[in-house]
């Protein structure tokens, strides 16, 4: 076992000076008659003693502590020890600054105190057990040696002194390199761990993310489709998926090159994310050439007009294709919209999106085409809404005080009723899409007299008005398209009509008109 520092110096340093002190006490006193119990008591004391309380010092629970007690003890003894000797100037100087020096050293200000109360102790042990004595000459041999021995233990102190900064400051010195060593590998690890983070946010976002567009991968996609349908069916609102693909991208590849096809989808993929305006949207790549936007809470009114702002900016681009019939890199998009509980799961969805996708390819490219609900038969109207379908019915409350606003929209209310007894009767197909296209140009007759109202009546929302009039034709002019084609069901018919046409515009945003129309007729 290790003995601590302080207890090996100690042992070392009162060896030699109780050494010196029993030589130069013996020079002291060989020439007078000391009895030999006298000089027994000088062998214990400074040869025996000094090995006894080392011994002690190393077997006590905390050897440091057992060391300065010792100190104590030592002063003790050296006080009776200057008694004894009828207090000899120079043995008892030697004896006194000794012992002052090495408590000094261990305890600073208060073990001079504590040295002079130990001496103090010894004197008076002394005197009461033998009486008192003062005989303060010292044999010159004496006093010689404890000239030197004293300066010999003072230069032995102060060098143990400094030996003992010195390892103070190799160690000081020693943990400021290893404190430089532990902040350098503590940076590391800081950097370290900011490259493991943006390598872990990396990885995150590889895994959802398409590594050659940068747009959502596949697999994120199916998880957010779910998480939204889910969404539409809880609060009830709208679902808009666009399915796309570019045209005769085979073509355009065996043409350009791949890496020209990897810069055509890079392309695309820019302004399909840049009609992700919200942060709701989501654009993905389903795979190869075909892209999926998903708009939550977006209308069919909304999303077409949306997928159609998307197909003209991908048109203009401008990049060549001279083996596409419009000689430039276009689009094709099938745009499903699902409202509630309609479409009952993702995959259903994705169907409606592909099979007008597929229409919209088939169709002549570069167009968009809308997803029909789940048909019936052309010529049949839905069992519930046949049942719940009462005719429509003008009432005064929506009059707006001018009169061939008003007249117009009575006459839309009775075409449209005109319209429907025409479905549930079975009347031909034919006669149905006539009446469906003077509706339409009736319609559009009806949109431009009431700009001119608006105008007139200095309507402060015309301008935005205008433009739900041209959404509104639009769409009409497609839906009349698809039943022409007999691509059209009659539920999504029934909707344009009822809901988009008389619930929606008529009698919701036409409403707005009522203030300004009134007080320039009133």
């Amino acid at each position: 076992m290790n003995k601590p520092w302080l207890v090996r110096m100690h042992h070392r340093m009162r060896t030699a000076s109780f050494a010196m002190m029993f030589v130069a006490t013996s020079l002291h006193i060989h020439a007078k008659n000391y009895s030999p119990m006298a000089w027994v008591f000088l062998v214990l004391l400074f040869l025996v003693y000094p090995q006894l309380q080392y011994w002690r010092s190393c077997r006590a629970v905390n050897p440091v502590q057992a060391e300065i007690g010792n100190l104590f003890m030592d002063s003790v003894l050296l006080g009776a020890f200057m008694a004894a000797l009828a207090f000899s100037v120079w043995l008892s100087f030697a004896a006194m600054v000794g012992t002052l020096t090495n408590n000094a050293a261990n305890k600073g200000w208060r073990g001079i105190g504590e040295t002079m109360l130990a001496l103090l102790v010894g004197v008076m042990l002394w005197i009461a057990a033998v009486g008192f004595q003062f005989s303060p000459q010292t044999e010159w041999s004496a006093a010689v040696f404890c000239m030197l021995g004293l300066t010999t233990y003072l230069l032995a102190i102060g060098n143990a002194g400094f030996i003992r900064n010195l390892q103070l400051r190799r160690v000081r010195e020693e943990l400021r390199v290893r404190e430089k060593e532990l902040l350098t590998a503590n940076e590391a690890l800081v950097v370290n761990l900011q490259d493991i983070k943006a390598l872990q946010q990396q990885l995150r976002d590889q895994a959802s993310h398409d590594a050659l567009t940068t747009l959502y991968n596949r697999r994120y996609l199916d998880s957010s489709l779910e998480r939204e349908l889910a969404s539409c069916k809880r609060e009830v609102k709208p679902l808009a998926l666009l399915m796309m693909d570019v045209d005769h991208f085979k073509k355009f590849n065996d043409r350009y090159g791949h890496l020209a096809g990897d810069q055509c989808l890079i392309s695309v993929a820019r302004a399909i994310k840049d009609s992700a305006k919200r942060a709701s949207d989501l654009a993905a790549r389903y795979g190869g050439e075909e892209f999926v936007l998903l708009l939550p809470g977006t209308d069919v009114t909304t999303a077409q007009r949306l997928a159609e702002e998307l197909r003209q900016s991908i048109e203009s681009l401008g990049i060549a294709h001279e083996l596409s019939s419009f000689g430039k890199v276009t689009i094709s998009i099938g745009l499903a919209v699902v409202i509630s509980d309609a479409c009952a799961d993702v995959a259903s969805l994705l169907r409606a999106a592909d099979e007008a996708l597929y229409h919209a390819k088939h169709g002549g490219r570069n167009q968009v085409r809308l997803a029909s609900q789940p048909r019936q038969a052309m010529g049949e109207w839905p069992k519930s809404v046949a049942a719940n379908l009462v005719q429509l019915v003008w009432h005064s409350a929506y009059e707006y005080g001018h009169v061939a606003l008003d007249a117009q929209h009575r006459s839309m209310f009775g075409q449209v009723n005109g319209i429907f007894e025409d479905m549930i009767s079975k009347s031909s197909l034919d006669d149905v899409a006539a009446r469906i296209e003077a509706l339409v140009a009736d319609v559009a007759l009806h949109c431009a007299d009431e700009e001119k109202a608006m105008l007139a009546a200095a309507y402060p929302g015309a301008q935005g008005h205008a433009a739900l009039h041209h959404e509104l034709l639009d769409h009409a002019s497609y839906l009349v398209s698809r039943f022409k084609a007999r691509d059209l069901d009659f539920g999504e018919l029934f909707e344009f009509l009822a809901h988009d046409l008389v619930a929606r515009h008529v009698l919701g945003a036409d409403r707005a008109l009522l203030p300004y129309l009134s007080a320039m007729h009133g």
